[in-house]
């Protein structure tokens, strides 16, 4: 009687570990913080409140940041940029001014859950409905066509970028930075997740090579080296054209100097020319 209930105990003390696990396995994908780490003194933006409920209040935030004064070249293009889920995307504050000093208009926003933008905390699908609610909003509000958007995403924003991508298929380009395609099994390597059956029970799949399999406009890809790099043979599978930046072991500033470089060749290349942009 006394083993019978022991083990009636564990199970259900497994039950609820299980349990808890998939209700909170966002946290083991998706890192929110409502403060950002990165200064942004050099950067002239405006805050940006979108997405409004039924009630009038907004979901999201954003900031525009407008082409510099004198831009020509890029001054009619948009970048929609995708932050990868650690931390608002305030964080990307450098790579935000970098995208600025090329002589582009940037978007940024936070999904629900990060930063100051409202709602519950951050999931999948939670984040590819404000991946396209930020569309939209540069589509109606902004009136960007589609041909004057560039997409920029990161980490797990890369298979939110290639879901709007495929629903809007008349952009011309999109730079992805860090593409993770074992996001499962570095779940699985959190101490945690050896308590239940993660593989079984994660569904943040947030699936990468399913999404660049296909997709087939001009594709730039900056990789750092870490523990979750890509494989040659996960590259491989990305579809054609890409065009592969790899910084491996170069200084932070040989890299930051080889990814500005390799940015304006590739907008040169796949943006259409200034007199052909509607005005």
């Amino acid at each position: 009687m006394v083993a019978s209930l022991l083990a009636a105990a564990m199970l259900c003390a497994f039950l609820t570990l299980c349990g808890l696990f998939y209700q909170g396995q966002w946290q083991f994908a998706l890192h929110p913080s409502a403060r950002s780490t990165a200064s942004t003194a050099a950067l002239a933006y405006q805050d940006v409140r979108f997405d409004f409920t039924e009630t009038g209040q907004p979901l999201l935030h954003g900031w525009w940041i407008p082409a510099p004064a004198g831009a020509t070249r890029y001054s009619d293009v948009t970048v929609l940029y995708l932050h990868g889920g650690e931390g608002p995307f305030a964080n990307a504050a450098p790579r935000l001014l970098q995208l600025h000093n090329l002589g582009l208009n940037v978007f940024a926003f936070d999904y629900r859950g990060f930063g100051q933008s409202a709602g519950p905390h951050p999931d999948e699908a939670r984040m590819r409905e404000d991946a396209e609610a930020a569309w939209t909003y540069l589509a109606l509000t902004r009136k960007t066509p589609a041909t004057n958007l560039v997409v920029y995403a990161e980490g797990v924003g890369i298979p939110l970028a290639a879901g709007l991508l495929q629903q809007h298929p008349r952009v011309p380009a999109v730079i992805l930075e860090d593409p993770v395609f074992d996001l499962v099994q570095q779940v699985l390597h959190d101490p945690r997740a050896g308590l239940v059956p993660a593989h079984l029970l994660f569904r943040q799949r947030f699936d990468v090579a399913a999404s660049l399999s296909t997709l087939s406009l001009p594709k730039l890809i900056f990789l750092s080296d870490g523990p979750h790099t890509p494989t040659a043979q996960q590259l491989a599978g990305i579809a054609d054209p890409k065009f592969i930046m790899h910084f491996g072991t170069l200084s932070p500033a040989a890299a930051e100097e080889q990814r500005t470089r390799s940015l304006r060749r590739f907008l040169d290349e796949y943006l259409p020319a200034p007199a052909l942009l509607p005005q």
